[in-house]
């Protein structure tokens, strides 16, 4: 490589292209006439700069060989490594092109095949007007099919190739640049490091695509990086991004594609010694050293070299090293001595012995969760996944969504896989559970971001979703109208805020006497409803509101920043109150969201871009789980008194919960079996099928049975001779209302009331889990699927109670799970769960079927709160809150009630707008009237079990 020069594009040379996502300042822009394309070069000298200092890509090619590091979930041994990156100058990148076109190599023909076969979805996804920019573009053959779509049936496309080698560069987009009439090409040329940069967001609406698997190059904390480079400084709210994944297989199929039998995988590896050579030698010489000339063997001999690969199949990566022959060494050139003494401390050779292994390059494979688990790390949506004929490789489309309340970890999984994190965290159990501040566990106070993120989704669902002249619109009489929600949120947080300060509330003070607190009243009769605010004879304007709103933000963000700035003592009581302004806004997101459902779709603003898939017919991967039981099951939060902590300092690492957690209790629990996933759409519209082919039941009792969560699509006389079940349903969500009869809603949780639920439950002779049951199934399931990952030798037999090959595996690790039944967050839960927004709609429930030797799939967080059978109750000992006295006691029935005659029931887990702390609390409990009909719940079926 050469320097680029820097020219001067001043304001009078228009750019080449329609483009304003580009920065070509200081830049090698080639304006030659006669290319039909536009050719950027963004490299930077690969020799010293005009100091004389060592390049970068030289001090970590010394630093790769005199440091030895060990693979992430890798315990063999550390070894030393060289960079990936030099694998591609232009002998590498023949080489790879030619690896392509083996037939061992499969991931080149999965991918054309998924292009060939679904590239009219593909392109539905991309409008008229926009950037395509591809990450590492190769040969382009693979591309050339998308461009040639996007050609015929877009328009003003404007394709971005980055790639590392200019001529190689040149001659793909010159192959390409006459084909096309409605593309524009552009040539970027320069590592990831040197280009994106120069990528900003824009009005055009992009594509990046990173084809081919190369996500599989990085390990996971990488790719987490990378990517969320790309998400923060180049995709704007629903951009897309689309990446090549190449899915676990049978080992035998890996390991051919990376040895192939003509060698050429060897010799392209290989390559790598013979590209630092030359580089090496090259900056010897420049440094005016002639004892090591370009020309000679240089770093390494070549010779005493082999490739050879290994495949995890565990983590699901292969990893390609070069081995030593025979005994050699690394010799450095006589003028950068001095250099590498100062980078590693020693100026000796490096000795390689027979048998060393030097770490040249991973390439991970994906399990069937890994784009959702990396959508979620990254804080992107998985949109749509197309795979070939094989199912060996997938292409997945996520976007950048406009609001979303994501799940912050600081540990990032070494495989993409749902159950990599919960896996490691069960690994040491002991030390898990013991460390009140270990990283999985929330911090008591919200931080700032997680704030923020909090009121993107509320502002969001306020000042998008909803149209300013809807506000008044009161969709659910048994609810205010969403202005009165606009205002509650702020004034119900200023209360708060003032108490935690021990300051005045902010002005207009009238605000908290409007808006404290809304209704909530019985249903059978309206008449009966709690205590709450007066309703001024007129709501105050929305601009008015909304000014108050950002004061009151204003005076969160302070005291949150102070907080953390001074990591000084606060008391419990001030810390309580802050967080019970956070959950208590988190809460109301899902409140606001299911009204927001109940108006006429046509009303309704997307926000944002959803691709719903077809129906495919395939039915729930279910079955009966079941578990023997406890004599003393414990619910609730164990350290957690309001009255207790009172103005005492906030303990480290406390966990805060609402009045009807506390205090814990033990219940006992007989055996039962329950159902591994929620009832579908489709199996609900089943059961209204089926019994309205008897007569017995009349329109008004079947019109009861159909869930506000549906809408009509159409209406016809059909096969059953009722204009209700004959109409084609869709299902509501703020992007749409996929059909049940041809889309993947068919396969969503159905939402229903509790009412409803009972209704199906009886008709299949079945019955709802109680709160104990569905608690202590789902805590005794994610810990035993996390540490079953760590123990294959432990196999899982379907005749076995959960809770009993809990107990082998626990005690394979000598470890007790007691521990576990009274944290208050699910630290062993799938990182894949659909809540914080990760979808704007629910996910369809898993498909395929567990091997027999394993615990079946089960999905009990996310998507949809559950129903239980459980009317709401306190806990023995209760006692209300004293800031907030009327939170449970209001809706608490009377202790003698039960079935039918109680009003409220508890549901648990979580829905797709619930805050992650909330839906991962294992002891909250959120509760509606049995005959609600809107909320965000579904069910699962349970009964008895003899064992």
């Amino acid at each position: 490589m050469t320097a680029t020069a820097e020219i001067d594009i001043g304001t009078s040379v228009e750019p080449l292209l329609p483009s304003t996502a580009l920065d070509t300042v200081g830049t090698n822009l080639e304006r030659n006439s006669s290319l039909p394309y536009q050719f950027i070069d963004y490299r930077v000298s690969s020799l010293a700069d005009s100091t004389g200092n060592m390049p970068p890509i030289v001090r970590q090619i010394v630093e790769g060989l005199t440091t030895l590091r060990a693979l992430p979930g890798n315990s063999a041994k550390a070894t030393r490594s060289l960079p990936t990156v030099l694998l591609y100058d232009d002998a590498g990148l023949d080489y790879f092109d030619r690896i392509t076109y083996l037939p061992e190599y499969y991931l080149t023909a999965c991918e054309i095949e998924i292009l060939q076969t679904h590239i009219e979805a593909i392109v539905a996804e991309i409008p008229d007007g926009s950037d395509v920019i591809e990450l590492g573009c190769g040969s382009l053959r693979k591309t050339e099919l998308l461009l040639d779509a996007l050609d015929k049936r877009r328009t003003a496309i404007t394709y971005y190739a980055i790639d590392v080698m200019p001529q190689p560069l040149h001659e793909s987009m010159a192959k390409l640049a006459a084909q096309f009439a409605n593309v524009s090409l552009c040539a970027l040329c320069g590592t990831y490091d040197e280009v994106l940069p120069r990528l900003t967001k824009s009005e055009r609406p992009k594509t990046v695509l990173w084809l081919g698997s190369s996500i599989g190059n990085y390990h996971s904390p990488d790719a987490v990086e990378f990517l969320k480079k790309i998400s923060q400084s180049v995709l704007a709210a629903n951009d897309a991004l689309i990446i090549g994944m190449d899915k676990q297989k049978q080992t035998s199929i890996i390991m051919d594609a990376y040895h192939d039998s003509q060698g050429v995988t060897a010799e392209f590896e290989l390559n790598i010694l013979t590209h630092i050579n030359r580089l090496v030698g090259e900056y010897a010489a420049q440094q005016g050293d002639t004892t090591l000339p370009a020309s000679a063997t240089g770093l390494f001999d070549t010779s005493a070299f082999r490739y050879v690969g290994v495949y995890d199949e565990q983590i699901g990566r292969h990893d390609a090293y070069l081995e030593a022959c025979v005994d050699t060494e690394v010799s450095w050139p006589h003028s950068i001595v001095a250099e590498v003494k100062e980078i590693c401390g020693s100026d000796s050779n490096v000795a390689v012995r027979r048998g060393e292994r030097i770490y040249i390059e991973s390439a991970y494979k994906y399990s069937d969760s890994a784009a959702e688990v990396l959508a979620q790390t990254i804080g992107l949506t998985f949109s749509a996944e197309w795979t070939e004929s094989r199912d060996y490789y997938t292409l997945n489309l996520f976007r950048k969504p406009q609001a979303a309340m994501p799940l912050v970890s600081q540990t990032i999984p070494v495989s993409f896989d749902k159950w990599s994190i919960p896996a490691h965290r069960a690994s040491t159990l002991r030390n898990t559970l013991s460390n009140s501040s270990a990283p999985e566990q929330f911090p008591t106070i919200p931080s700032v971001d997680e704030w923020t993120d909090l009121w993107a989704v509320w502002d969001t669902l306020t000042l998008h979703v909803l149209a300013r002249k809807k506000l008044l619109v009161r969709p659910i009489d048994l609810r205010h109208p969403f202005i009165f929600y606009l205002g509650h949120i702020p004034a119900f947080a200023d209360i708060h805020m003032a108490a935690a300060e021990s300051a005045p509330l902010s002005e207009p003070a009238v605000f908290a006497q409007w808006f404290e607190r809304g209704i909530d009243p019985n249903m059978e009769d309206p008449t009966i409803c709690h205590n709450h605010s007066e309703v001024p004879d007129e709501w105050p304007s929305v601009d008015k509101i909304t000014a108050y709103r950002d004061r009151v933000r204003r005076r969160i963000t302070a005291w949150v920043d102070g907080y953390y700035a001074a990591n000084s003592a606060v008391s419990a009581d001030a810390a309580r109150h802050v967080w019970m302004a956070f959950e208590h806004e988190a809460m109301h997101i899902e409140t606001l969201l299911y009204m927001v459902l109940q108006m006429d779709p046509a009303d309704i603003r997307s926000p944002a871009i959803s691709t719903f898939g077809l129906n495919s017919s395939a039915q729930p991967a279910r079955s009966w789980i079941s578990y023997s039981g406890s004599p003393a099951a414990v619910l609730g939060l164990t350290a957690d008194s309001e009255t207790a902590l009172g103005a005492a300092a906030l303990p480290t690492g406390h966990v805060f919960g609402w009045d009807n957690e506390s205090p814990s209790m033990s219940v006992a629990i007989k055996p039962f079996r329950i159902h591994t996933q929620p009832i579908t759409n489709s199996e609900y519209l089943g059961f209204l099928k089926a019994i309205s082919s008897g007569s017995a039941r009349a329109d008004g009792e079947l019109d009861d049975l159909i869930p506000q969560s549906w809408v009509a699509l159409s209406s016809s006389q059909g096969p059953t001779g009722n204009k209700l079940l004959d109409a084609d349903y869709g299902v509501r969500a703020a992007v749409g209302t996929p059909s049940i009869s041809k889309t993947e809603a068919a396969l969503w949780p159905v939402c229903v009331s509790q009412a409803q639920a009972e209704a199906y439950a009886s008709w299949c002779g079945k019955r709802l889990p109680t709160e104990a049951e569905w608690t202590y199934a789902t805590r005794s399931y994610h810990l035993a699927r996390a540490l079953s990952a760590n123990a294959p030798n432990l196999a899982y037999s379907s005749a076995m109670p959960v809770d009993k090959y809990l107990g082998e595996l626990l005690a394979a690790q000598d470890a007790s799970g007691d521990a576990h039944a009274c944290q208050p967050y699910d630290m062993f839960a799938p990182t894949n769960a659909n809540i914080g927004l990760s979808h704007w709609h629910p996910t369809p429930v898993p498909t395929t079927p567990a091997s027999p030797d394993c615990l079946p799939e089960a999905s009990f967080i996310g998507s949809a709160w559950e129903w239980t059978s459980t009317p709401f109750h306190p806990f023995d000992g209760f006692k209300p809150s004293p800031m907030y006295p009327g939170y449970s006691a209001d809706f608490f029935d009377p202790p003698e009630t039960h079935g039918s005659d109680s009003a409220h029931y508890i549901v648990k887990g979580g829905s797709y707008i619930t805050h992650p702390r909330i839906a991962l609390r294992q002891t909250f409990r959120n509760w509606y009237q049995r005959g609600y009909p809107y909320v965000l719940a579904t069910f699962r079926l349970c009964e008895d079990a003899s064992l």
